[in-house]
């Protein structure tokens, strides 16, 4: 028999209180009360009944004090009240199997009174009565099921205890990689085996915290608590860092875990997937780089390239800011410069006369080394380390011919330095030879490449339609001879050819000028004098091999606003008002149209 002594004393104690007026209550009185279940009447009296010592043997009274305890034991939370129910629960089953003793065959003929509930057909003869070992069989019902029910309250808190360890640990090794990498594309370039160890056991936990989560949802149902019997809620880590590091309240009743299974899972296939793939496309382009500088050394036609865009599109998935990026660039960087300032590759560099494309290749390697200069004087020592971990064996493979990473670095940014020195003097030095053009080979006469502000003699440049390395078009005024020109310069900055055409209003100068449409084959502007009323706005017209189409003096009232050319009849109307608003009623001039031959209307 299965009696909890300390409960059991518990209660026989407290029964004791009333022993002195047990000798009061009559039991043949009581049991309807309690037979109707009316236990805020009964039980206390039941209590007072038991304490006398010659009633404690009597198997109804211990029968009924059974059902009620084990009717107190049903009505426990299975959560909150757990301690409270175990004791009930073995007090139920102390009185239900101390009643069980006591009943026998004369209990039954003697009381058949208090066992009507036990009334039944025997299945075998027909007939209907109270048997022994019909009322025996259901009180051992009741026992097996306070029992079964004891076992799976204890079973439901092992689970929920093992739950929480498991969501505990999940979150512990989560927590740890989110203290060591700030963002989760750093662990991902950064994970080791050690990682993915770390990943696995995470993914293990989260699986199984799932699982048991299912089994206490179950099991809960079973046992009809409202708490834990919903189904569990999945919350998904989106942000790194911020979800995922509180373990979920126990207390709430509810199920409301981390996912970390999945995400674990995904992070997993992203290390082994597009992370390897990244990182094998960062080993490639170093290895393709190498061998480009190498191939850069001795021919002039190797071709270094730009920075891949997949590459660029990968770093910014992965890594934006990338010390690795960096160091790629540098490298890519260091092979450009090399090629454009070598001598032997570059032919143009050993002929002073090519002034446009010394101040071109000049121009596109210092702004090559600035943009490696600002890379390498971003990159910190703790950088470098950072980048160790992330990209071994790309960073392993660069700096082993350096004694440090550290090393290189300063050794770039002294290069950096230098060479930018050296190439911003060369491209002012170009620039100024740029900025002049001359009318032959002794250069006698000298044109400004570049719009002038109001000189006082000598030639004003109004414009600059073409500007390259191989030639350079100038058009403006000669301060000296009151007459305008139309000049091309080529690499060497010597005058290719040179047309005159008469200046608008030449005494007062005062212009504005602009390129205009014109027909195919041809380059067209004009000169306005604002300064004058009459024959103030001439339109001038050539070809890009130096000869003059027209060059055809107009009057007009006010600026032009616009400059429509028709391609069918090759005539150029100059707007001196919006189209909408040209004046029809009135004398005033609003536009003025010039032929293909130069003739206005």
């Amino acid at each position: 028999m299965r009696i909890n002594i300390k409960s059991a004393a518990i209660l026989l104690f407290s029964l004791s209180l009333f022993v002195s007026q047990a000798q009061k209550i009559k039991y043949k009185d009581l049991y309807p009360v309690l037979a109707a279940k009316n236990y805020q009447e009964g039980i206390p009296q039941l209590k007072q009944y038991l304490t006398d010592e010659k009633n404690r043997e009597e198997a109804n009274p211990n029968l009924q004090m059974g059902f009620w305890l084990e009717y107190r034991f049903n009505t426990y939370d299975v959560v909150d009240d757990s301690t409270a129910l175990y004791e009930v629960g073995d007090s139920a089953i102390f009185y239900l199997e101390t009643a069980k003793n006591f009943i026998d065959e004369k209990e039954l003929k003697k009381r058949d009174q208090y066992y009507q509930d036990f009334y039944r057909r025997d299945l075998r003869t027909g007939e209907f009565g109270i048997k022994v070992s019909d009322v025996h069989l259901d009180i051992e019902k009741k026992i097996e099921a306070i029992e079964g029910r004891i076992e799976n309250v204890k079973t439901l808190h092992r689970l929920v205890i093992k739950l929480e360890k498991n969501q505990k640990a999940a979150i512990s090794d989560y927590t740890d990689l989110t203290k060591e990498y700030s963002r989760y594309n750093n662990m991902l370039i950064g994970a080791d085996q050690d990682i993915i160890d770390k990943l696995s056991l995470i993914e293990s936990n989260g699986r199984n915290t799932k699982d048991l989560a299912k089994d206490v949802q179950d099991l809960a149902f079973k046992l009809g608590s409202d708490k834990f019997s919903q189904d569990p809620v999945l919350k998904s880590i989106d942000e790194f860092g911020v979800d995922g590091l509180n373990a979920m309240d126990l207390k709430s009743g509810s199920l409301e875990l981390w996912d970390f299974e999945e995400w674990a899972r995904n992070t997993q296939s992203e290390i082994r997937g597009g992370v390897a793939l990244f990182k094998t496309m960062v080993k490639n382009y170093a290895d393709e780089i190498r061998e480009k500088k190498a191939k850069v050394q001795n021919s002039q036609y190797a071709e270094i390239g730009d920075f891949p865009e997949n590459l660029v599109s990968q770093f910014e998935k992965y890594d934006p800011g990338s010390t690795a990026e960096k160091l790629l660039r540098v490298e890519m960087y260091e092979a450009k410069i090399a090629k454009k300032v070598d001598l032997q590759l570059n032919p143009d560099l050993m002929d002073s006369s090519l002034i446009g494309s010394q101040l071109a290749i000049y121009e596109s390697a210092l702004e090559d080394v600035q943009a490696m200069n600002l890379l390498v004087e971003s990159i910190t020592s703790d950088d470098l380390e950072i980048a160790k971990k992330k990209y071994e064996n790309y960073i392993e493979s660069f700096f082993q011919k350096y004694v440090t990473a550290s090393k290189y670095v300063t050794d770039m940014q002294t290069w950096s330095r230098r060479t930018k020195g050296w190439l911003g003097k060369s491209v002012e030095y170009w620039t100024e030879r740029n900025r002049w053009g001359v009318d032959s080979e002794d250069g006698e006469i000298r044109f400004p490449l570049y719009v002038q502000d109001n000189p006082e003699a000598g030639f004003m440049t109004l414009g600059v339609p073409v500007k390259t390395p191989n030639e350079i078009v100038i058009y403006g005024a000669n301060l000296n001879d009151k007459k305008g020109y139309v000049a091309s310069f080529g690499p060497d900055r010597v005058a290719k050819w040179k047309l005159e055409f008469d200046l608008p209003g030449a005494e007062t100068i005062q212009y504005e000028s602009d390129s205009i449409p014109t027909i195919k084959g041809s380059e067209s502007f004009y000169i306005y004098n604002t300064s004058v009323e009459e024959n103030n706005f001439v339109v001038v017209s050539y070809t890009p091999d130096g000869q003059l189409n027209w060059g055809t003096v107009v009057t007009i009232s006010k600026k032009p606003v616009d400059f429509k050319f028709d391609d069918l009849t090759q005539e150029l109307t100059i707007l001196l008002y919006p189209e909408e608003e040209l004046p029809l009623d009135s004398d005033e001039l609003g536009y003025v149209v010039i032929d293909r031959t130069g003739n206005a209307r």
